[in-house]
């Protein structure tokens, strides 16, 4: 303590010529509506310009990890399966064993995203001109995201995992049991799996990936973990609650994937009426 005033004793001149220089500063600009308007003007530049630089540092280490991510999970969605994928200048294509193109893919970058809605929408950076049609999955680095419902030449629109419209076709990694993710519009981080068995055996914390059921997304994706369940006594399934692997309020970079054979499988199952008994 004694050193410490010692050494504010030995500068305090300083100190009151700055006390000083800045009161006289308060005074100056306060008197005058024109100078106070130009020193808001450039002291909210320089605080712009900081945020404009701290940004553009840590936004490219984020999108780098991010994009990092983004390599691994597609390397894991090769990995459980006999597919390979070729690099293209646009789109790339994932085949099956005997060369057949089953998906093909494109990366993209969230320009626009909603959380707080009963019903969110995501828009993607990418669009017609690339390549995006309606129905194609959007996915990140940690898994869903949402589907496209509308694409102009340079941009897309998809239906977030946050709006109620959306279901996705989900299974519980470790077993063969399937049933249909929904986000029943309250919290952000997450939503609910329906149609699973009441005998079943689950756990906390088990993964739940897409069943490659539908049209839109490969087998395989994470969707979420589990957070909690109980058994319905109206029925006999399961209300699970489960967490969203994918933080909609930060997710960035996204991949948009098209099922090559989607228009075709869904021409044949639109057959079913005309065999129903």
């Amino acid at each position: 303590m004694e050193a410490i005033l010692k050494f504010l004793n030995k500068i305090h001149f300083l100190l009151i010529f700055v006390a000083l220089e800045v009161i006289s500063i308060i005074l100056l600009v306060g008197s005058d509506v024109r100078r106070n308007s130009v020193f808001n003007t450039s002291a909210n530049s320089l605080i712009g310009s900081l945020y404009n630089f701290t940004w553009k540092r840590m936004g490219y280490f984020n999108l780098r990890e991010e994009n990092a991510d983004l390599m691994r999970q597609l390397s894991s969605i090769r990995a459980r399966s006999n597919q390979y994928i070729t690099d293209t200048a646009s789109f790339r294509t994932k085949s099956d064993s005997l060369g057949k193109p089953i998906y093909r893919y494109i990366n993209g970058t969230i320009v626009k995203n909603s959380v707080n809605r009963q019903n969110n929408f995501v828009t993607i950076n990418v669009g017609s001109s690339s390549g995006i049609q309606p129905d194609m999955g959007v996915i990140s680095a940690s898994g869903v995201v949402g589907v496209v419902v509308a694409a102009s030449p340079n941009f897309s629109l998809v239906l977030s995992m946050l709006n109620g419209k959306v279901g996705v076709s989900a299974k519980l990694k470790s077993q063969s049991f399937y049933g249909t993710i929904t986000w029943p519009g309250h919290d952000y981080r997450f939503a609910v799996l329906d149609e699973i068995p009441n005998h079943v055996p689950l756990q906390k914390g088990d993964t739940v990936v897409t069943s490659g059921y539908s049209a839109i997304f490969p087998p395989g994706i994470p969707v979420a973990v589990i957070e909690d369940f109980e058994k319905n006594s109206e029925d006999n399934f399961y209300s699970i609650n489960v967490k969203l692997l994918t933080d909609l309020k930060r997710v960035s970079n996204v991949m948009i994937i098209e099922n090559i054979t989607h228009d075709e499988r869904k021409q044949l199952e639109a057959q079913e009426a005309n065999f129903a008994i």
